[in-house]
């Protein structure tokens, strides 16, 4: 919000009674002419003791009507703040701020962006400032702007303010430039990357402030604040990563973004893109949102190909629903290769992570007798029935769509690698056996 700059009149010639109408005083007019009573000396013992009498009845009414009258200025300065110009009014709220006109709001001295837009009002900033914790009372920023008269010395933009600065600080800061905007950087992150990719592409783009060893721990630990934060978190089981749950794109940001800003930044963007439209679905038809999760990942390892990858979801539906041999064998090369790229990757610093060959199983025989250590060995998916314990990257919404509407009416069980990042699909055994010979014969 911003204020923008208003003219007023100079100061001797305001009138601050004219500028607030709706407290307008009324009564009867007394109109000046040339006529003047003539004083005797008999009259001032007279007039003397009526002042006498005037002040003794005034102070009593404020003391019988002072509680009702101080509610009722106070009611004048909420709703039109203009009214503190009024010394009676402005008086009252003076005694009612009390300190709190020269205290901080507080003892946090991280700095917060405090931004005012184009016409924003002065009761709109002092809104905002007490909502930020930047002062303890909305009336407080308003009583100084407004007494002080620099409501038009207000700048737009945005300023570095901490709860630790005083009212007054606070008001002579915002009548100065704002900060120079900040230098921005851009992160362009793929679509269907494991964490560990994300942590290497960090260090090959090197954008803004971001410590990829801190944003790697976020990432794979995620603190319980976080998780709070997003109330969508809760499709994820406690103690797992975000691994299946981070946005892709190209992302402008400041340069001095770091690693808490930048995982918050990917959130936002998986939800916008994921999690507002498909949890929903997902709960609608009683589908689990993280196994749904879990084989859109496994879905966009295997293909890029749009049009196959409902029918590859389909397949490993098919699959999971016993129709294979009976069991629920995957047998998805993906999730094996997962977990032998986290066995390796263990064994690595992350500053090696860049140069790192993600996705490959070169010199592997037989996925059938890969070993994997203990803690992953629901991602051997040849040995292993079901689905493995999470998602292996993070899938783009085409991916999810076709997890939570497999196509398993066409009643495939096979598909074997074909040409241009293509695949062929089968229903027998025999019939896959030929298109793997045709394929890679």
């Amino acid at each position: 919000m911003t204020v923008q700059g208003r003219g007023r009149a100079p100061r001797g010639d305001r009138d601050p009674a004219r500028d607030i109408r709706s407290y307008r005083a009324t009564g009867t007019q007394v109109r000046a002419g040339n006529y003047r009573p003539r004083r005797s000396a008999s009259t001032w013992p007279g007039l003397l003791v009526l002042a006498i009498l005037g002040a003794v009845v005034l102070g009593g009414a404020m003391v019988v009507a002072g509680p009702a009258f101080r509610d009722f200025a106070r009611g004048m300065a909420r709703d039109n703040p203009q009214t503190m110009r009024w010394p009676f009014v402005g008086d009252v709220i003076k005694a009612d701020l009390g300190a709190g006109l020269q205290r901080p709001a507080g003892r946090d001295e991280t700095p917060v962006r405090f931004t005012i837009a184009e016409g924003a009002t002065v009761s709109q900033i002092a809104r905002d400032l007490a909502s930020t914790g930047l002062v303890s009372d909305a009336l407080v920023f308003q009583y100084l702007v407004i007494t002080q008269d620099v409501e038009s010395e207000l700048q737009t933009g945005t300023f570095a303010l901490n709860a630790t600065l005083t009212p007054e600080q606070i008001v002579e800061r915002l009548q100065r430039p704002p900060d120079p905007p900040p230098a921005r950087v851009s992160l362009a992150i793929r679509e269907g990357l494991r964490i560990e990719q994300y942590v290497a592409q960090l260090q090959d783009q090197q954008p803004a402030e971001i410590d990829p060893e801190a944003f790697y721990e976020l990432a794979t630990d995620p603190p319980a604040a976080l998780r709070a934060e997003y109330p969508w978190m809760s499709v994820i089981p406690q103690g797992r990563s975000l691994e299946g749950f981070l946005g892709a794109g190209v992302f402008e940001m400041d340069a001095d973004t770091d690693a808490e800003a930048l995982l918050r930044i990917l959130l936002d963007d998986w939800e916008a893109s994921i999690g507002d439209v498909y949890i929903a679905q997902a709960e609608e038809s009683g589908q689990d949102f993280y196994e749904v999760m879990t084989l859109a990942s496994i879905v966009e390892k295997e293909t890029g190909v749009d049009e196959e990858r409902a029918r590859i979801a389909g397949v490993y539906q098919n699959r999971l629903d016993g129709k294979l041999n009976g069991n629920e064998l995957l047998n998805a090369d993906p999730t094996v290769v997962y977990a032998n790229d986290t066995m390796e990757l263990r064994k690595l610093p992350v500053a090696q992570w860049p140069s790192y060959a993600f996705w490959g199983l070169i010199g592997v025989a037989s996925l059938n007798d890969f070993q994997v250590t203990e803690d992953l060995q629901g991602y051997q998916t040849y040995q292993v029935q079901g689905l493995p314990p999470g998602p292996i990257a993070s899938p783009p919404p085409r991916s999810v769509e076709v997890a939570l509407d497999p196509d398993t009416e066409s009643g495939y069980l096979f598909f074997v690698a074909c040409g241009e990042g293509t695949h062929r699909f089968a229903k027998t055994p025999g019939e896959h056996s030929r298109n793997v010979a045709e394929c890679q014969g």
